[in-house]
């Protein structure tokens, strides 16, 4: 079985706004992530951008690839 691990093109766009937006990977173009149960998806902060606090029922992992974080 032949394995993609560098992340393709993001196929869906969740919401977007001024300050940003939210976009994922679906399992139909990403089946790794179907076949692992699952989910990916991408943050995208504009300067100055915010990204409000929310709920969700399951675990998450973030890291910065270009720019700052402040905590």
């Amino acid at each position: 079985m032949v394995m993609q691990l560098m992340a393709g093109k993001v196929d869906q766009t969740a919401s977007e706004g001024t300050g940003g937006g939210y976009y994922a990977w679906s399992d139909s173009t990403t089946p790794l992530l179907c076949q692992f149960k699952l989910g990916a998806g991408k943050l995208l902060l504009r300067p100055r951008g915010f990204a409000l606090p929310h709920y969700a029922d399951s675990s998450k992992f973030g890291y910065v690839t270009q720019g700052t974080s402040l905590h």
